[in-house]
């Protein structure tokens, strides 16, 4: 199918910046000559930004502001109670609980919260491109060569602890800011049987302070950051290859998250099976 009869597709996934960099390179070198390709293009764009104009809502009252504020804070104090209550879902043994509770100390004795809630615009964009609901491109067992061919040879998967009950549901290709990227998702099952997903954004080429804002986390001689964006705690880490990685999940708070990381192979070690 040539890219003029594809155009409606590419389009939109070419505005919403869901190319892959090889895909995006050769449309554009499309739209230099086809003329019509380039008008639909710009007939989509007008169209979106029509729609974003008049989606603006008006200003909230005053008294409606006070009333909801008055309400998170009563849900952030019984979030924190349940929180509390379900920190032991990935209680790691031996050597593992240590090292995680040195990082939760380092976590919690720092509490700068205005640093949690400003990451990087990468970072902004990664938890972005993670919560869009898009089709995985490749499922299962089948994940981690996937990622290797399309992605970067050292691009897998980490390895988690089979006590942590997380199956690898598969990835999709994207792009941060420029630089090529996938989407994973996990699937969490609790041993109630309770199951919710973990996104992670695998990001190329990156330089650490491209995701380094946010509270500094120290697990060994490893420095991670928590960071909010996208209204869910995240965990960013770059590795020494300047692959990035960024775990995010509406359902764990930052704890839960570093505990879930330190049960994993992310920082370059290899859990107990």
């Amino acid at each position: 199918m040539s890219l003029c009869q594809s155009i409606d597709t590419l389009s939109m996934a070419f505005l919403d910046d869901e190319l892959a960099a090889e895909e995006r390179r050769e449309l554009e070198l499309h739209l230099l000559d086809c003329a019509s390709c380039r008008g639909h293009l710009d007939g989509e764009r007008a169209d979106i930004d029509l729609i974003r104009s008049r989606l603006v809502a008006p200003p909230a009252p005053e008294r409606l502001k006070a009333r909801i504020a008055q309400a998170l804070d009563v849900e952030d104090r019984s979030t924190a109670v349940r929180d509390r209550k379900r920190l032991s879902r990935f209680m790691l043994p031996g050597a593992a609980v240590l090292a995680a509770a040195a990082a939760l100390l380092v976590f919690v004795g720092v509490k700068p919260a205005a640093d949690v809630s400003e990451p990087t615009p990468v970072a902004m964009e990664a938890a972005r491109q993670g919560n869009r609901s898009m089709p995985l491109e490749v499922q299962g067992a089948s994940t981690g060569p996937w990622l290797q061919q399309h992605l970067a040879s050292s691009a897998t998967p980490p390895r988690f602890k089979k006590s942590t009950n997380i199956d690898t549901l598969g990835a999709r290709l994207t792009a941060v800011l420029g630089h090529d990227a996938a989407i994973v998702k996990y699937r969490v099952t609790e041993p109630t049987g309770a199951q919710f997903d973990v996104i992670e954004v695998m990001v190329r080429d990156i330089d650490p302070g491209e995701l380094s804002a946010g509270t500094p986390v120290m697990l060994g001689d490893r420095t991670m950051h928590a960071i909010r964006a996208g209204g869910m705690p995240g965990i960013t880490y770059v590795n020494e290859q300047h692959m990035g990685f960024a775990f995010f999940s509406p359902h764990l708070n930052h704890e839960e998250l570093i505990r879930l990381i330190e049960s994993s192979n992310v920082l370059d070690r290899t859990p107990d099976e």
